[in-house]
């Protein structure tokens, strides 16, 4: 998020104080440790299959500050650090259940979504507010994830098995899109062992998200022995409705998808009991130019008369940490269940 705000806030407080103008201007480090953060969520999830390896029932349950309370800014004064240090002055508040938006046709299904009292985290150095596609990258993750591990319980291929659940026929689209594209191989668990130090798999995961669908097939090589892993290969299937700019589109969902992957391998907020710890790009790393995948594949859907342009500018990142977590369960036969997916939890996971 953008520091200017609170800096411009400690100013005017301190203007105040001392009856003339003043001058802030925060280090690099300040801005970054006092900033927004984006909030912790924590999932429960589960489903019963029947005979046959559908699902008849799918519990859904998520915990944690809501993605969409935006507590910085200008519109209120509460919402800067200065106006919640001094008290008594509100902040913009827009709470919102952290649920999917998935079109999976389970018969019986109970979603409950326990959103903690947004005030908690401020006044802090961890105070929440949105990060990018706020909650839908989260979301996405648990129940994409989920739906691999039930294709595996179930003994089914994983794209077969969301095309038997799915209802959505622009999902369902975008779904095969993907998969054909990719040259999708099918096998109903993890790729079989030959023995060697590399493995390689791939994963699907597919989300709707404000009128524009989206499906990511992610490939990878990983190191058996040290966790470190890349992504070889991006293929996406992208619906958002008419396209003005094919180009611009182009562009746009290969932004997403290495930022996505950038968050679903790396980005995480360290911090003891005093101090915001990820402060620069050293402790809050990034990917770079030598984790680019090799390829990008994109394969934009832009067939369906009557059905208007939706957004483009962030609906391709919310796939992305499932995609590559089912990737890697398929080369390891491992599954992670928390981001970011770091060499060391692949590492723990293989000696777990």
């Amino acid at each position: 998020m953008n520091d200017a705000d609170d800096c411009a806030a400690d100013a005017a407080v301190l203007a105040q104080a001392v009856g003339r103008p003043v001058r802030v201007q925060y280090m690099r480090s300040e801005g970054t440790g006092w900033d927004p953060k984006g909030p912790p969520v924590a999932f429960r999830m589960r489903a019963g299959l029947n005979t046959g390896g559908d699902v008849f029932a799918w519990d859904y349950e998520s915990r944690g500050f809501s993605g969409r309370t935006r507590n910085n800014g200008t519109d209120f004064a509460g919402d800067t650090v200065a106006g919640q240090l001094i008290g008594g002055y509100k902040a913009k508040n827009t709470d919102w259940p952290q649920f999917p938006a998935e079109s999976y046709g389970f018969q019986n299904v109970r979603k409950v979504s326990h959103l903690i009292d947004w005030n908690r985290s401020m006044k802090t150095g961890l105070r929440t507010a949105h990060l990018r596609d706020p909650d839908g990258m989260a979301t996405c993750f648990a129940s994409e994830s989920f739906m691999d591990e039930m294709a595996f319980a179930a003994g089914a291929d994983p794209v077969e098995f969301r095309l038997r659940h799915l209802t959505n026929p622009r999902d369902i689209a975008v779904v095969k899109a993907a998969a054909d594209k990719a040259q999708w191989q099918k096998r109903a668990g993890p790729k079989a062992r030959d023995g060697s130090r590399y493995a390689t798999g791939r994963g699907i995961a597919y989300a709707p998200r404000g009128g524009t669908t989206v499906a990511v097939v992610a490939e990878v090589e990983v190191d058996r022995e040290s966790g470190q892993y890349r992504v070889r290969r991006f293929t996406c299937a992208h619906d958002c409705g008419f396209v003005v700019n094919p180009l611009n589109l182009h562009g746009t969902i290969e932004a997403n998808l290495i930022q996505g992957m950038s968050r679903a391998k790396h980005e995480a907020v360290r911090f003891d009991a005093t101090r915001v710890q990820s402060v620069d790009w050293l402790t809050y790393p990034i990917v770079d130019m030598m984790e680019v995948p090799d390829s990008i594949e994109i394969v934009i859907l832009n067939n369906r008369p009557g059905v208007r342009s939706a957004g483009a500018g962030e609906p391709s990142t919310r796939p992305v940490a499932a995609a590559i977590a089912n990737a890697l369960f398929d080369a390891l036969g491992v599954r992670l269940r928390r981001v970011p997916l770091t060499p060391e939890s692949v590492l723990a996971a293989l000696r777990a």
